[in-house]
């Protein structure tokens, strides 16, 4: 007799946790493909320079890039609306 809890009696926490680390598991499985196909070099103005680069390393700047300006215009944002109220 087995001590694991059937799949459809596990407790909603624990099987949300697994379904988080499958899904985490296929984006990451995702992002190393992704990163291996992408390994061409292309040449890049970077302002200062011009450089041949993975396009990875492109992309990876770009994506960081819009991470931090998103960041920053969604807290401009939620300043922008607390001084309203």
């Amino acid at each position: 007799m087995s001590h694991e809890p059937d799949v459809k009696t596990a407790d909603p926490a624990a099987r949300r946790e697994r379904n988080r680390r499958i899904a985490a598991l296929a984006v990451g499985v995702l992002i190393v493909v992704f990163a291996l196909v992408n390994l061409d070099d292309v040449r890049v103005n970077w302002i200062v320079a011009e450089t041949s680069t993975p396009l990875i390393i492109v992309i990876a700047v770009s994506f960081i890039l819009g991470l931090a300006g998103g960041y920053l215009l969604r807290g401009r944002r939620g300043r922008d609306q607390r001084s309203r109220r």
